[in-house]
């Protein structure tokens, strides 16, 4: 491969890596808009941000017909749909960002003992950290807890 080649192969890269920056910054303000959210029983309603944590709970007009177990299970239920729309819509928003990146070339391929530009560039995990005044809970959490339990527990 001829000098001025390497170049102009070096130069691209840099460009790609560059429009793939400015790429995860944009995914990283679109992504902070996102929520997922879910009725269960047409009364309640969770909403949730991007990581799956609930910032909403609404109760329709009739939740005083279900028992406590029940609002507990379906909030429950509306938690785990919320957060697994949420996953959905942040997967969607990365998959085009996912494929462009596996397509890159490694920088090594050009320029030998080069690092992988991949290696510089932020993961693209679709996770962000919690907040700190928040508790995240995991999806063995909310799946093996018996939904009424602290309803019934706390005398509710």
């Amino acid at each position: 491969m001829s000098n001025e080649q390497a170049k102009a192969e070096m130069v691209e890269l840099l460009d790609e890596m560059r429009s793939q920056l400015r790429e995860v910054a944009r995914i990283q303000r679109e992504r902070a808009l996102i929520t997922g959210r879910a009725t269960v029983r047409k009364r309640v309603t969770v909403t949730t941000d991007a990581n799956g944590i609930v910032r909403e709970v609404r109760f329709g007009s009739r939740i005083a017909d279900l028992s406590y177990a029940e609002i507990a299970d379906a909030l429950v239920r509306a938690s785990g749909d919320a957060a697994a729309d949420a996953a959905r819509q942040v997967h969607e928003l990365m998959a085009p960002l996912q494929r462009q990146r596996s397509g890159m070339p490694v920088l090594s391929d050009l320029v030998k003992g080069a690092p992988d530009i991949r290696a510089v560039l932020p993961p693209l995990t679709g996770e962000l950290p919690p907040h700190e005044d928040s508790q995240q809970l995991c999806a063995e959490d909310i799946r093996d807890r018996d939904p009424g339990a602290m309803f019934r527990e706390s005398g509710w």
